[in-house]
């Protein structure tokens, strides 16, 4: 499966990757006796009601003129040492199709807001008093994927679920699919789907009414290490309308320019 989501967490993601496990007691486990799908199997277990459920997601997120939603959660980053430690991270994701975008990324990582107005892309440093401003190639929202945005993965947005076709997009190389039970989310009965691909298991929470993403699990399988990257999805709203000024950069006055490669606090 071409996810990405290697490039959602490093390139995409620590911004709105989320983890708050709340799932309830109400799951349905798979029976004991149900073999677990490998990726050696993956390709004869492809369940049609999981693809289904996730056709349905994507169809609800494709059909809505404007996005709204948060993200929260802990972000295992690496540290000097090697080891990964935990940040807190939060995010607010507006869009408007076909080419409008503010991510405002909070939490312990890099305070950041991101505008893109379809035609300058700009990432503003919220404490620090830094921005960096380019012209884009202009076009939709998911023209951003094909470059880099400027500054800390914590300026980067959770495009994969705003393309055009989150589905192809999503099964794309995909291994394996299944479904495996109803579980509870922040108080909401999603339906819990499992998917595989080379080198990485992904799971996904969508609600049984309203057919939006709830927690998505992207667990990487091989290397020395193997993080586990948790997103919540919360406070959906579709087809609100959007007051113009959301997509208008508020650079603070005083504020100084910066080169984009130079926007990464760390570096």
């Amino acid at each position: 499966m071409n996810l990405n989501l290697k490039r959602i967490t490093h390139r995409l993601g620590y911004a709105l990757l989320a983890a708050s496990t709340l799932l309830g007691t109400d799951r349905v486990a798979l029976a004991q006796e149900t073999p677990a799908p490998t990726a050696t199997a993956a390709k004869a277990f492809k369940d049609e009601r999981a693809l289904g459920l996730l056709k349905a997601m994507s169809d609800t997120l494709a059909g809505a003129k404007t996005l709204d939603f948060k993200i929260r959660g802990i972000v295992p980053t690496p540290s000097p040492t090697g080891q990964y430690v935990s940040l807190f991270a939060s995010s607010r994701v507006v869009m408007q199709r076909p080419d409008k975008l503010f991510v405002a990324a909070r939490g312990d990582l890099f305070p950041s807001d991101v505008v893109y107005d379809g035609k300058t892309v700009t990432a503003i440093g919220v404490d620090r008093k830094f921005y960096a401003q380019r012209e884009a190639a202009g076009g939709a929202v998911e023209s951003l994927m094909q470059s880099e945005l400027p500054g800390s993965d914590a300026t980067r947005p959770f495009l994969d679920l705003l393309v055009a076709d989150p589905y192809a997009f999503l099964t794309k190389d995909l291994y394996s699919a299944f479904w495996v039970g109803r579980s509870s989310v922040g108080g909401v009965k999603t339906d819990h789907l499992a998917f595989t691909a080379k080198g990485l298991d992904w799971e996904v929470w969508i609600g049984a009414k309203d057919k939006l993403p709830r927690l998505m699990v992207i667990s990487y399988r091989g290397g020395d290490r193997q993080p586990t990257f948790t997103v919540e999805f919360s406070d959906w709203k579709l087809g609100a309308p959007v007051a113009s000024q959301t997509f208008v950069a508020s650079i603070p006055k005083g504020a100084v320019k910066l080169e984009f490669k130079q926007m990464d606090p760390v570096k």
